[in-house]
């Protein structure tokens, strides 16, 4: 039982470093729209992923897991995160009527479960 809510504990930090995270991603791709009003939303979405990667990294480190990691691996886990998020942004634009930051945010949402589960078994295991 108590290791069932340590671990309930973690996956609650992690949702807050991911939500902090998520926050500075959708604001940096809003702030890269307001200033270049015609910038591909996957320039927008780079850009945003480049800053958030940050807070998550550091979040993850000294809060969700209180260990060093393996930022490579992080790295690694970020880089298919993202790109699994411009998957589905490429097929929100392709498919749908949803298009710049609307699209930005549906894309942005769609991964961190998956995440946890990578981060905490391989990345910080």
């Amino acid at each position: 039982m108590k290791r069932l809510m340590g671990e309930a504990g973690m996956l609650a930090r992690f949702g807050g470093v991911g939500a902090i995270a998520t926050l500075v991603h959708l604001s940096v791709a809003a702030i890269a729209f307001i200033i270049w009003p015609t910038i591909s939303p996957f320039l927008a979405n780079l850009l945003a992923f480049v800053v958030a990667f940050q807070v998550s990294f550091w979040g993850h480190r000294r809060f969700t897991f209180r260990k060093d990691g393996r930022a490579h691996r992080f790295f690694l886990l970020a880089l298919g995160g993202f790109a699994l998020n411009n998957s589905v942004l490429a097929a929100l634009l392709t498919i749908s009527p949803v298009e710049g930051i609307f699209a930005i945010i549906v894309a942005t949402f769609t991964v961190p479960l998956l995440m946890y589960v990578a981060a905490r078994f391989w990345a910080f295991a």
